[in-house]
């Protein structure tokens, strides 16, 4: 009986875990992470790095 009532907690908990990440809001913040490997390491750099000047 227990074992039934974890099994379906851990169903539910997937399935928000899925509709989380299909949802709109998060579309365009996952776009840009899928493309991050695929930008130059400098310009990655410049916009996670604080830039100074010497």
């Amino acid at each position: 009986m227990i074992s039934g009532i974890y099994t379906g907690l851990l169903l539910v908990v997937f399935l928000g875990i899925v509709a989380w990440a299909w949802s709109k809001k998060n579309k365009a913040k996952f776009d840009e992470m899928s493309q991050m490997a695929l930008k130059d390491d400098d310009e990655i750099t410049d916009k996670t790095e604080e830039k100074t000047h010497e």
